[in-house]
């Protein structure tokens, strides 16, 4: 090779190395901006803090995730390093920049220079900002996802015992992240097999199938879990979910908008990936087509640079439309609403599968390159602003908000809170001596109690106690606060009870109770309350949407109204 050719093969890893670092600092700006976690991150992290791994065990079903990530952050809190938010968030920023490392890694391992389309993809992605650092196994599993990938393929191109193990270690801490991760290594896996079987290596097909069966094995521990979990599926189930769901969540995750800006444009950039898509399956298509030898390619035989390209080729193409076939059929059965970390782990096997596709297989400069080149650069510009904006979104306002009713909430006041789940932040972060409630009225709210609201959902008056404590706070003379970010809404005349969810159109689903529940609060409050007056408390910078709550304080007593 010349050094003329050295240097330019130098070019594109530069523009990679850029890449990285911009992703780097957006991830260091996250982190430092992030502020208070917010109620899906204070589970993790209440989950992982209890008293013993039994407990944790037993309340495992309330979480989404396997025991992987809750037991790193609690040894992680055994060392003194996640005992605050700001310990959590360092915790986070570990573990991005453990994921872009792993990227260069799969690169070299695999064949490849530099992660280029990867960083073009993933780097300046806003979801990306907002989730590889969360307090949540989705960053984890990202990188796990990765270091799987070029572990497989390393077995493929020399079984030596300690690629297999290291594969197998992979590869099982990688399924004790999400419990669907089983899905996509069971495509990596099938490809890797079928790579094996194409060059007749009979030996490393078993090995992919042993490094299947050991991790599925390793997954049994779990089935009481999901056992119960299962029992719950239709409380978190969207009663309105089509086709349209699995699209317009796909947008949202690929969306050029930070968490904050929930209603902003979309961008192209749904667009740009499923033609990459469309193009990187072209060109792995058409790599199948390569002179190939005519006799089995012996384990650890010399390769051939068109059976090296074809197998690459066909490992990431396998993997990847079995992949997506497998998780949509996933997603349609379990019929969520969908969410941006609902995509995540897809859309990071995507962007390694298309590196490996239109990087590894063509490393030249011109003209490969140079398009690789400016393509990171027109994505790293078109996602620039709302990763920007999203480096410096925070988590939540329930800190500023808890922070202000300690302060202002006298201890004859009553703080109700809208929403369970926005109780759990709340709770850690007030410390004030009013009484607060949540809406349902339950008496956990450290974790996600899906048991809970759902015995509520069953009683047609389990708001009644609410009811109760707010008309006798009004009468005394005291106020209400009402904390959260559904609107406030008087029915038509009186507000009849919820029926049972046997007798609810939308079933067990919970968002229909949050709305009748809320309902009657605040029809109860605007019918008796004299004065309902919003009060300005503002966040130091914008507020991811899921959880950016208001604050109304009602004052007065009107009696025999309504």
């Amino acid at each position: 090779m010349s050094l003329k050719r050295i240097g330019k093969l130098g070019t594109e890893t530069v523009a990679a190395l850029i890449g990285t670092a911009f992703s780097a600092m957006l991830l260091v700006l996250a982190a430092m901006n992030a502020g208070p976690l917010w109620r899906d991150e204070i589970n993790t992290f209440n989950l992982a803090h209890m008293p013993s791994l039994r407990d944790i065990w037993h309340n495992l079903r309330f979480d989404s995730c396997p025991l992987l990530w809750p037991l790193l952050v609690r040894g992680c809190s055994m060392l003194g390093l996640a005992g605050s938010d700001m310990d959590i968030r360092i915790l986070g920023l570990g573990i991005g920049f453990s994921f872009l490392t792993s990227l260069w890694l799969c690169q070299r391992w695999i064949g490849g220079r530099s992660p280029t389309l990867s960083i073009a993809l993933l780097g300046a992605l806003p979801a990306f900002i907002f989730l590889v650092g969360a307090n949540r196994a989705y960053g984890l599993a990202g990188c796990l996802l990765v270091l799987s990938f070029g572990r497989i393929w390393q077995v493929l191109e020399s079984p030596t015992k300690s690629r297999i193990i290291l594969a197998s270690v992979s590869c099982v801490l990688f399924l004790h992240c999400i419990y669907y991760d089983v899905i996509f290594l069971g495509a990596l896996l099938a490809a890797g097999a079928l790579v094996a079987f194409r060059r007749q290596q009979w030996k490393i097909v078993w090995t992919m199938a042993g490094i299947g069966l050991v991790g599925g094995a390793s997954l049994f521990i779990y089935l009481p879990i999901i056992h119960l979990s299962s029992e719950y599926v239709s409380f978190w189930r969207s009663p309105f979910f089509d086709a349209a769901t699995l699209w317009n969540g796909l947008g949202d995750a690929l969306a050029a908008r930070n968490s904050a800006n929930s209603h902003g444009a979309t961008g192209p950039q749904i667009w740009i990936w499923i033609g990459l898509l469309l193009a990187g399956i072209i060109v792995a298509v058409v790599t199948q087509q390569a002179p190939m030898r005519q006799t089995p390619i012996r384990e650890g035989a010399s390769k051939n640079v068109y059976p090296e390209r074809s197998d690459r080729a066909l490992f990431c193409v396998t993997g990847l439309v079995l992949a997506v076939i497998g998780y949509t059929v996933f997603l349609v059965k379990v019929q969520y609403f969908m969410h941006p970390w609902h995509y995540f782990e897809l859309l990071v096997l995507c962007a390694i599968s298309l590196d490996v596709i239109l990087t590894a297989n063509w490393p030249a400069l011109r003209p490969w390159g140079l398009m690789r080149i400016v393509f990171l650069v027109e994505m790293i510009v078109l996602n620039a602003w709302p990763a920007w904006a999203e480096a410096h979104t925070r988590r939540s306002n329930l800190d500023v908000v808890a922070d202000f009713l300690s302060r202002n909430a006298s201890a004859s006041d009553l703080i109700v809170v809208q929403d369970a789940w926005e109780g759990i932040t709340f709770n850690r972060y007030y410390r004030g001596h009013s009484q607060w409630v949540s809406i349902p009225p339950i008496n956990s709210h450290e974790l996600h109690r899906v048991d809970l609201v759902m015995a509520e959902m069953n009683r047609p008056e389990a708001m009644t106690p609410v009811l109760h404590a707010i008309t006798n706070t009004l009468a005394s003379g005291h106020d209400v606060w009402l904390v959260g970010s559904i609107p406030i809404a008087r029915s038509s005349g009186p507000t009849p009870l919820p029926p049972r969810p046997s007798e609810m159109p939308t079933g067990w689903w919970v968002g229909s109770y949050l709305y009748w529940w809320n309902l009657q609060v605040t029809t109860l409050l605007l019918d008796h309350a004299q004065q309902g007056n919003a009060e300005t408390i503002a966040a130091p910078g914008p507020v991811n949407h899921f959880e950016d709550v208001s604050v109304v304080r009602f004052t007065g007593y009107k009696p025999g109204t309504g």
